[in-house]
C-alpha cells in the first residue's frame, strides 16, 4: 500500500451505508507506533490494551478537528499525515493477529491539547459537578448534590436545551465521553454540568454523568507488562482484575495520613449514627478524599503483593473487572488505625470492607 487514497465522498457513502452491512468492530485510543514500511499502527487502546492495526490500499484514512463528533468537517490525508500521539477511531475487523481497519480517522495531538486545554478552562469557569439525588423525567430537571467548595449543597439543574454524554469505562475525557440521554441517568450517578446560574437554579448546556463504584480489594499479584492487578475484594473475598491505563491515578495513603483519617473516621462516628441517610450531605466523603489527593502520585511498580486497595471505576456488567480511575493504597493503615483494643466493640462500620469516606468522587470538581 502507498497511500490512503480513497475520496471523502466514497467514505461518507460507505458511512452511510454501514448499517446495511456486517456489523464492524472499533478501536478507540492513541497512536504509540507507527511502521510507515508495513503500513501498521501499534494503538493503546482507552481500555488500556495495545492493539497491532493494519491498513491497505483500501483503507480511508481522515482526519477530523478535535472535538467534532461526525464526518462533516472531514478531510482525507496519507497515512504518512499520521503521527504518534494522535487519537484515533478506527472500524474495520478484529484478527488473531491483531485488527485489519477499513476506515482510521484521527484527530492530530495537538489540536486535542488545545481544545482540552480551552474546555477545562470553560468547565472551571461554568462547570458545577456532583451526585444525583433526583430525577424528574417530566420536567427534564435534576437535583444534584454539589462537591467541592459549596459540598452538600443541592441544586436544581434544568436540562431542556443540554446535550448529555456518558462517560466512558476507564476515561473522564470529555471528548470520549458517548453521546446518551436523561432518561439514562439515575440517582447516584456522578454529573457535571456546563451552564449558567439561574437565580437558585442551573441552566445546563452540556452535561456529562456516569456510575462508579469504590471496591476495597486485597492484591494477590500484579502484572506489569499488562499494566493490570489480580485481586480479590474485602468484603466478600471474590476474585477481580483491575485494568490500569494513562488516566489512572494512583495514591498512596501515608502513615501520617492514616492517622487523620481515622480519627476523623473514629470522630464522624462518635458523633451520629455511622449510616447516612439520603437526606444529609456527605461531607466527610469530600474531607478524605481531599486528604488523599494532596498525596504525590505513585506508579504501579509501587504496588505489591499484599497491599490493601481503595479502587474506583465506573460500573461495568463483569463484576469481575474494573478499569481503574482512582486508586488508594495504603488503605491497610487505615483499617489498622480502626480497629478496637482487645475486647471492645467495632465503632466505625466498614461498608464493602472500606471505611465511610472511601465512596469517592472521580468527576473533576472545581
Amino acid at each position: 500500500m502507498k497511500r490512503c487514497a480513497l475520496l471523502l465522498f466514497v467514505t461518507l457513502a460507505l458511512w452511510c451505508t454501514a448499517a446495511a452491512q456486517p456489523k464492524l468492530d472499533s478501536v478507540v485510543g492513541a497512536i504509540t507506533e507507527i511502521d510507515k514500511a508495513s503500513h501498521t499502527l501499534t494503538v493503546k487502546t482507552d481500555s488500556g490494551e495495545n492493539v497491532k492495526m493494519t491498513t491497505d490500499e483500501a483503507t480511508a484514512c481522515l482526519r477530523i478537528p478535535a472535538g467534532e463528533r461526525t464526518l462533516s468537517k472531514a478531510e482525507p490525508i496519507k497515512f504518512d499525515d499520521i503521527s504518534i500521539a494522535d487519537r484515533v477511531l478506527a472500524h474495520g475487523t478484529k484478527t488473531s493477529s491483531g485488527f485489519v481497519a477499513q476506515r482510521v480517522v484521527v484527530m492530530p495531538v495537538a489540536e486535542v491539547a488545545r481544545k482540552r486545554e480551552h474546555d477545562l478552562d470553560e468547565w472551571k469557569r461554568r462547570g458545577i459537578g456532583g451526585m444525583v439525588r433526583a430525577v424528574n423525567a417530566q420536567t427534564g430537571e435534576i437535583t444534584l448534590e454539589l462537591r467541592g467548595a459549596n459540598a452538600g449543597t443541592r441544586l436544581s439543574v434544568t436540562t431542556g436545551k443540554a446535550n448529555f454524554r456518558r462517560y466512558l469505562a476507564g476515561s473522564l475525557r470529555f471528548e470520549d465521553a458517548r453521546a446518551s440521554q436523561l432518561s439514562d441517568i439515575h440517582i447516584g450517578d456522578q454529573l457535571r454540568a456546563l451552564g449558567d446560574k439561574n437565580g437558585d437554579g442551573f441552566i445546563a448546556e452540556q452535561i456529562v454523568f456516569g456510575a462508579f463504584k469504590t471496591v476495597g480489594v486485597t492484591v494477590v499479584d500484579i502484572d506489569q507488562q499488562k499494566g493490570e492487578i489480580h485481586a480479590t475484594t474485602l468484603d466478600q473475598k471474590k476474585r477481580i482484575t483491575i485494568f490500569f491505563n494513562k488516566d489512572s491515578v494512583l495514591r498512596r495513603i501515608s502513615p501520617p495520613v492514616a492517622t487523620a483519617i481515622a480519627q476523623k473516621t473514629k470522630g464522624d462516628a462518635a458523633k451520629s449514627p455511622p449510616v447516612q441517610t439520603e437526606q444529609k450531605p456527605s461531607a466527610q466523603v469530600i474531607d478524605v478524599q481531599q486528604m488523599i489527593d494532596t498525596l504525590p502520585t505513585v506508579a504501579l511498580t509501587d504496588i505489591k503483593t499484599g497491599d490493601v486497595l481503595a479502587v474506583t471505576g465506573a460500573v461495568e456488567n463483569d463484576e469481575a473487572r474494573l478499569v481503574a480511575i482512582k486508586v488508594a493504597a495504603g488503605v491497610d493503615l487505615v483499617l489498622r488505625a480502626l480497629a478496637p483494643a482487645p475486647g471492645r466493640p467495632q465503632s466505625v462500620r466498614l461498608s464493602a470492607g472500606l471505611p465511610p469516606g472511601f465512596d469517592f468522587s472521580v468527576i473533576p470538581v472545581n
